[in-house]
């Protein structure tokens, strides 16, 4: 299917007939790839006879190609941090208006518990579009059983219920309330994302456990270390870390943060290694692989000071970290080993493609 629908999408922008109509004539003919991918996603719900549609900002919002999308149901906006910020600017002021610019005339829009400044960005911008705003609180622990596991989720589930709610609400107003909350509850207690709090054991090595969660900022970092601090406590074996992180992002607020919230006990070892898999289709060509290699022998060496623990490595791909992540803690060490693997989500889906063997 994806083939197929690629293929009509780039065909049809690259036919003389009809001529592509551009708002300015300067525009490339095939956009770069991310609103590409957009394009072809909007042609595939049309074309597939897609219910319902939901459509998560690449970055920021205000300028994001998802944001053509002129009058959606209802828009949702979650935790903001600091990220991407030779787009969206330093501060949360500026990120809030870049994340507000999805809001639009009229339409309701949901968040949750913001920072100060940036929840006054947001009303500020919703009260510009006449757009309704509702903060949600963040579900109570024994409401429902989360299908993703960590505390931190409730704050999620708690918007996702919301968006739920308002959507039927708005397009199927006489739908029974015992069936709208059955559709709620099993979305709520059935969902799952993988590389997001995710537990899985070795297929290859049941004395290993792998705990994977693509934390790349510094309030998802301290969700991700307190997620796995919890896990750690249920069990008494030694702990690896596996990390890496990309080059717009700073490794030692992320590693310090870590450290502080991961619970009693050092990793026995920490291994870094830039994004690069054997898989042709997950490669960031951008950036050359020596400099890559170079920012994780940075980040080993900003670790070992930070935590105290000299015992580290640098591998050059993610498939040579799983091998040697196994080869030296797999089944021949009989002790029970758990890695925590984070701060990137291209690290986490490289570990699961080659440790887990799938998404």
């Amino acid at each position: 299917m994806f083939t197929k629908y690629f293929n009509d999408v780039y065909d049809r922008l690259t036919s003389a007939i009809p001529p592509l109509r551009k708002v300015d004539p300067d525009t490339r003919d095939i956009p770069v790839y991310f609103r590409f991918m957009n394009l072809m996603a909007v042609h595939v719900f049309l074309s597939e006879g897609v219910d319902v549609a939901i459509m998560e900002v690449g970055v920021g919002g205000q300028y994001d190609s998802t944001n053509a999308v002129r009058k959606p149901v209802v828009c949702g906006i979650a935790s903001l941090g600091i990220d991407h910020q030779a787009i969206l600017g330093s501060t949360i002021e500026s990120i809030a208006w870049h994340k507000a610019g999805i809001i639009k005339d009229n339409v309701p829009v949901f968040t949750v518990p913001q920072d100060d400044a940036a929840i006054g960005v947001i009303r500020s911008r919703a009260a510009e579009r006449n757009a309704p705003l509702t903060v949600t609180e963040p579900l109570p622990a024994g409401k429902y059983q989360l299908g993703i596991p960590g505390d931190h989720q409730r704050i999620n589930a708690a918007l996702a219920e919301a968006l739920c709610r308002e959507w039927i609400r708005i397009k199927m107003p006489g739908v029974d309330a015992t069936k709208a909350d059955s559709w709620v509850t099993d979305g709520i207690c059935q969902a799952s994302w993988p590389g997001r709090s995710q537990t899985f054991v070795s297929p290859r090595h049941q004395n290993l456990t792998w705990h994977v969660d693509g934390a790349h900022t510094v309030e998802s970092m301290t969700a991700c270390a307190k997620w796995f601090a919890g896990e750690r406590a249920t069990w008494s074996g030694q702990t690896v870390l596996l990390f890496n992180f990309t080059h717009e992002r700073s490794y030692k607020d992320l590693l310090q943060t870590l450290k502080k919230h991961a619970g009693k006990g050092n990793f026995v070892e920490a291994i870094f290694c830039p994004n690069i898999t054997n898989r042709a289709d997950s490669q960031n060509l951008t950036v050359h692989n020596d400099e890559k290699l170079a920012q994780q022998h940075e980040c080993a060496n900003a670790w070992a000071v930070m935590s105290g623990n000299p015992t580290t490595m640098v591998l050059p791909s993610i498939n040579a970290a799983v091998d040697y992540v196994e080869n030296k803690y797999g089944s021949s060490n009989d002790a029970e080993t758990h890695v925590l693997v984070t701060g990137s989500l291209h690290l986490v889906g490289g570990v699961l493609d080659s440790a887990k063997g799938s998404i």
